[in-house]
């Protein structure tokens, strides 16, 4: 359990600004965190893995934590990204299935761990929260529609840019002369989008070659941002 001061503070702090609590009081999140036992893990360790019949849930504290779903041929696809505040591993108390999805530390991080006894406890306990929970499952599934139909309609390039254009916005650079920093590696942009590192590979050169971006090893700048966000004709293969 979560005994000592500091360790409550920090995991007070988080939990505030989960969506999961939104909408509860201080006092009923100090109740809850009460029955949380506090856990870490290094860069890379693995936090749960898909096919796992753990049925724990997951509240990051600090730290950062990645999820992938891993294809039958091997293949992995990015899935989601977690920061402080979040939490995942919800699905498996709630149905009782194996894990759907890989979770690793992709820096060092802290959990705060719920059993699936006192997750359906608080679902009960706190109307509230089962809201939220319905809340945040239906964003899910509305971003995973989006996600979808843009793999089956769209090509690399074109997803390519719309995964940059996303990043831009995200970072305020939105505009032509923007910079988009910390670049996600070709492979991992890859993963995201649903192709391989080639093809993104591919399509990034010839976005630089026709003059909508400039690419370096860890940024790039948005040379054409009407092209960039389809006001023009795309790019040519």
């Amino acid at each position: 359990m979560i005994e000592t001061h500091g360790q409550r503070a920090n995991a007070l702090d988080a939990l505030s600004n989960c969506s999961l609590f939104s909408g509860i009081s201080s006092q009923d999140i100090q109740t809850i965190a009460g029955k949380m036992e506090q856990v870490t893990a290094p860069r890379g360790r693995l936090v749960m893995q898909h096919g796992d019949r753990t049925t724990e849930t997951y509240f990051l504290l600090s730290g950062a934590v990645i999820g992938q779903l891993v294809a039958q041929n091997g293949r992995e696809i990015l899935f989601t990204e977690i920061a402080k505040g979040g939490y995942f591993g919800e699905l498996a108390p709630l149905d009782g299935a194996p894990r759907s999805i890989t979770i690793s530390a992709s820096a060092n991080s802290l959990f705060a761990k719920l059993s699936e006894a006192n997750f359906m406890q608080m679902l009960t306990d706190y109307p509230q929260v089962s809201i939220n929970l319905a809340t945040d499952l239906a964003a899910q599934l509305r971003r995973m529609n989006e996600r979808v139909f843009g793999l089956v309609v769209h090509d690399v390039e074109t997803r390519v840019k719309i995964r940059l254009s996303q990043l831009a916005q995200d970072q305020e650079q939105l505009f032509n002369g923007g910079i988009i920093s910390q670049m996600p590696t070709h492979e991992v942009l890859a993963s995201f989008i649903g192709s391989n590192r080639e093809a993104v590979s591919r399509a990034i050169a010839r976005l630089s070659k026709s003059g909508v971006i400039v690419a370096n090893r860890k940024q790039i700048e948005i040379k054409n941002l009407d092209n960039l966000l389809f006001r023009n004709d795309a790019v040519s293969d």
